[in-house]
């Protein structure tokens, strides 16, 4: 279960992220785990790419990855936040989004919503980590499809490279994947329909 602190701190690092700091080098590809992935962390999972040159190294959102589901109003109330008027009871799913900065809370939503504020966006989702999005989900003005992420994964530079070379992952471009299906069947369907 996870803690109201964690929570809190949802909040208060929210913004400690510049929303702009993937912008210019996002790649539209996953980096999907190969079936011999040694780390235990990285098993069976699906990353939705940000970045990966050999400047910065790389990052990337896992996209398949459930830590938990609840109702928003508990949410609400384990993060001492007061919901809003004619809150719309729903379950939201928090998912792992990688293992560093797991303060930091991440949005990949559908194109029907806009956002002010975002790391990136075209025609089919945006990238954001602005928190306005959970409120209006919750009066249920919000987008048709989310994910809600906590943590990234992220390599330093040549790090990636290097365990792509070793066999660990294989990139794929998202076109023949749907990002919202993420369901536990994601990463099976990639490597039986890709011969991964």
């Amino acid at each position: 279960m996870i803690k109201k602190r964690y929570y809190f701190l949802f909040f208060i690092f929210l913004f400690a992220f510049h929303q702009s700091s993937f912008g210019e080098s996002i790649l539209n590809e996953y980096l999907v785990a190969k079936p011999n992935m040694q780390d235990l962390r990285f098993t069976k999972t699906v990353i939705f790419m940000l970045y990966h040159n050999k400047q910065d190294g790389a990052a990337g959102l896992v996209v398949n990855k459930p830590i938990e589901t609840m109702t928003i109003s508990k949410l609400f109330a384990d993060s001492n936040l007061i919901a809003p008027n004619n809150i719309t009871e729903k379950k939201i799913t928090l998912y792992w989004g990688g293992p560093v900065k797991s303060e930091h809370i991440f949005f990949i939503h559908s194109s029907d919503y806009e956002s002010n504020n975002f790391i990136y966006s075209n025609k089919h989702y945006t990238v954001t980590r602005e928190p306005k999005i959970l409120f209006d989900i919750a009066k249920n003005k919000g987008p048709k499809e989310f994910i809600i992420l906590s943590g990234i994964a992220v390599w330093k530079p040549g790090q990636l490279d290097s365990e792509m070379a070793g066999g660990r992952w294989k990139k794929e471009s998202n076109t023949f994947i749907s990002l919202f299906k993420n369901t536990d069947k994601m990463w099976k369907n990639i490597i039986n329909s890709q011969n991964i």
